[in-house]
């Protein structure tokens, strides 16, 4: 039962992967061109043609291209990364990942660490499935000429579970000063799941915290925290 809702949440996603795409490429939506390039992506129907895309196994570019070879010059513009994100930013037509089961190919960007609250992207990437990136996170970049791996996507509404926000601190280097950092932390409700010192001079640590939360407010209620703490220099949020 369950690999069979895995399968109609990759069918769905590959679906509208492959629609969009068509448009992308001046080509009106047809299951007909598709099941011409079938041997191509060693699929036997055109339903796990769409299980593929949706699994980020093959992109949705590159099946229309296989579809028609002869075609593909530009026929639609290449979006901007700016209207891309404004695209992302209509949460209100997001592709319908949200709630998905458990052990669905959905990931979260470890560059931007999203949390819940902040506005949010996905991009298909082979073999990996949906990635999740912040809207403003500086990856983002590399797929601007890419603009069919981009999804419409939105936080489910009932999620409820912990995340992990990334901040870099600069705290003096003074003894008992980590443990007021991790003691603060601790008193605003975040749980620290790694620590890592980056840089160490004689007068600063400079240190990355990756720290457990419920969303974006609660992670800005840390850093709030943190910022008045007179032995920490400066906290910012990670943005990749």
């Amino acid at each position: 039962f369950i690999r069979t809702q895995q399968r109609t949440q990759y069918l769905d996603l590959g679906r509208a992967i492959l629609q969009k795409a068509f448009r992308q490429e001046g080509q009106e939506f047809s299951e007909r061109p598709l099941e011409a390039v079938l041997k191509t992506f060693n699929c036997s129907t055109v339903e796990d043609l769409y299980v593929a895309v949706g699994q980020g196994l093959a992109t949705g570019r590159t099946v229309v291209h296989a579809a028609f070879p002869q075609q593909h010059e530009p026929k639609a513009k290449v979006i901007s990364l700016d209207r891309a994100r404004r695209r992302a930013r209509r949460n209100d037509i997001a592709v319908p990942i949200r709630g998905l089961i458990p052990g669905m190919a959905l990931h979260f960007a470890g560059c931007c660490h999203p949390l819940p609250g902040d506005r949010i992207v996905g991009i298909v990437t082979t073999g990996k499935g949906v990635t999740i990136h912040t809207i403003d996170c500086e990856t983002l970049e590399s797929f601007a000429e890419t603009p069919e791996r981009w999804l419409d996507v939105a936080w489910s509404n009932d999620d409820d579970a912990n995340h992990v926000g990334r901040l870099n601190v600069t705290i003096a280097n003074e003894p008992g000063n980590l443990g007021s950092l991790t003691t603060v932390i601790g008193k605003q409700g975040g749980n620290i799941s790694n620590l890592k010192i980056t840089n160490r001079s004689t007068d600063f640590f400079e240190i990355m915290i990756d720290i457990e939360v419920t969303d974006v407010k609660h992670l800005t209620t840390i850093i709030a925290a943190l910022r008045a703490t007179p032995v920490i220099n400066s906290v910012e949020r990670a943005r990749g």
